[in-house]
């Protein structure tokens, strides 16, 4: 496969992607919901202390702080289930135990809040019941919708402190009006239905953010496609003449430096003879023989592979001697002269290349140094092909 084909293949797949990542959208819903857990931590504190201000109203007040005990119990060991999960689920590992640990701390919490709506005495003030109740609702409320981005905690929750407060009718109902139990349901519906669309809202954020960052990839993809090909040859992989204009213009330098113009001998009678498919591969596979032996060059500098056009190539050295340029351009050509055992189920099918080596002296404009080059390549062309020649 070509190289532009794998290219052109890589972008397109980035936009091709119209669906997210199903699993990436929960773990930003539950991210989301754990940033408003903890943000809503201090109002959990005042909670508790109105909670604590509502118990030492009561006349019961032993068992009625025994109930406390157990909330603030509960509600430790929420925030090492929540600490948990919010570290698993950042730093992407799996998360299903934690998840139901989160679920049980959630039931208990259920359980221990209606646990707090323990049917008071009679002579208990009507001031410390309301608070201790409406300290209830607002807690439950709060925890339900904050746990809207893990539905099935937050519903556990809902369904135990239901049905705690049910065990309280059924294990007391001389003492519980029965419009009470129903002004709960409501309360517990109105919860439920309220906190689900908050959780609907929370993934629809959760869904936008996951499209967003994935359309920002898709498009720093791309980006960094296009420029690969307007630096890039799109068949061989070579840098093309713009790169080699645009890396000189600005080339500072203090190493030698040495052009090699290289042109393949007769690859017009490769292409008439057994088509253009099989010249193609001959080009890239010459282009890697030159990028390999670019990797081998010795010398202190960077050394660059083009693709100029066609069957030419140059090569760019940095930090070579005279003798080292020389030595190593007769190396080149000899490897590009091996190519044809490469093509050997095509009979008659030989590969050689003709190049021209040229020092670019220092304030010497590239066009020039160039223009020297390739005088060099073309006498070698002259002489028999299959030569390197050094410009004057």
């Amino acid at each position: 496969m070509f190289m532009d084909d794998r290219l052109d293949s890589a972008a397109a797949g980035a936009f091709t992607r119209v669906s997210v990542d199903k699993a990436e959208v929960e773990r930003e819903a539950v991210i989301a919901m754990l940033d408003r857990e903890r943000r809503s931590l201090p109002a959990s504190v005042m909670g508790l202390g109105m909670l604590a201000v509502g118990v030492a109203m009561m006349p019961n007040l032993l068992p009625m702080t025994l109930l406390l005990a157990l909330r603030l119990a509960s509600y430790i060991y929420t925030r090492m289930a929540v600490t948990r999960l919010e570290y698993l689920i950042r730093t992407r590992q799996p998360a299903k135990g934690a998840r139901r640990v989160m679920t049980f701390a959630m039931c208990l919490t259920g359980i221990t809040l209606g646990l707090m709506l323990w049917p008071p005495p009679p002579e208990a003030s009507v001031v410390a019941v309301n608070l201790i109740r409406g300290v209830v609702i607002v807690t439950a409320t709060l925890v339900a919708v904050t746990l809207a981005g893990l539905p099935q905690a937050r519903d556990g929750m809902l369904a135990c402190f239901w049905l705690t407060t049910i065990a309280f009718f059924v294990v007391h109902p001389h003492m519980q009006h029965p419009a009470l139990l129903g002004i709960l349901a409501l309360i517990v519906i109105g919860i439920r239905i309220y906190s689900a669309n908050t959780g609907l809202h929370i993934r629809s954020a959760a869904q936008m953010l996951v499209e967003n960052r994935q359309l920002s990839e898709d498009l720093a993809d791309a980006l960094a496609h296009a420029e690969f090909l307007s630096w890039r040859d799109p068949l061989t992989g070579l840098y093309n003449r713009r790169k080699l204009f645009e890396e000189t213009r600005i080339e500072r330098s203090p190493l030698s430096r040495h052009l090699l113009t290289i042109d393949l001998d007769r690859f017009k009678a490769i292409n008439d003879t057994f088509g253009h498919g099989v010249g193609d591969h001959v080009l890239i596979a010459a282009a890697d023989t030159i990028r390999e032996w670019c990797s081998r060059l010795s010398g202190s500098g960077d050394h660059q592979g083009f693709r100029l056009g066609g069957e030419e190539f140059l090569v760019l050295t940095r930090g070579l001697t005279e003798t080292q340029v020389s030595d190593a351009a007769e190396a080149l050509r000899e490897s590009l002269a091996a190519i044809g055992s490469q093509f050997a189920d095509h009979d008659g099918l030989n590969v050689s290349a003709s190049i021209g080596v040229a020092a670019w002296r220092f304030s010497e404009p590239l066009d020039d140094a160039l223009l020297r080059s390739d005088e060099a390549c073309y006498a070698a062309k002259d002489s028999g092909r299959n030569q390197v020649r050094r410009a004057v």
